[in-house]
């Protein structure tokens, strides 16, 4: 059984409420609801998380029927763990929104061209000469015996 399946309607129309509580719109910044963080977008958040399914279930069937706020404040008071796995839902899930990383700038992440033949830049420009003239500066690591 799929970590979604296990989403009762009510549950995703809390967490809904929830989400645009965390995340709501500003600007031209979309609410969590507008991207669809409580959909398909929740459900790949608990397919990469399956470790936070319990907690999230369990903050979800504390808060439904409660207005946002309230469910939110009661939550962060009584069972941090919930509380912790919805913010973390509601905030994977709308920042893996193709939307939302457009607006911020953010690609996404990239594979970085490395050639191991190539001389750092670093090397080049100048960067690492401060700490080589510097010297080595460490601490000994205490023996374990004394």
């Amino acid at each position: 059984m799929s970590q979604a399946s296990r989403l009762s309607p009510e549950g995703r129309a809390t967490f809904a409420g929830l989400a645009d509580l965390l995340i709501p719109r500003h600007g031209r910044m979309p609410a969590a609801t507008e991207v669809g963080a409580h959909a398909e977008l929740l459900d790949q958040v608990l397919g990469h998380r399956p470790d936070i399914v319990d907690d999230l279930l369990r903050g979800l069937a504390a808060a439904e029927g409660a207005e946002p706020s309230e469910a939110a404040n009661r939550l962060s008071q009584s069972d941090a763990a919930a509380f912790n796995a919805i913010t973390l839902a509601a905030s994977a899930a709308y920042y893996m929104c193709d939307e939302v990383r457009a607006l911020i700038g953010y690609p996404g992440q990239e594979k970085a061209p490395y050639d191991p033949h190539e001389t750092p830049v670093y090397l080049t420009n100048r960067m690492i000469e401060r700490l080589v003239r510097r010297g080595p500066i460490y601490r000994p690591t205490p023996d374990a015996h004394d």
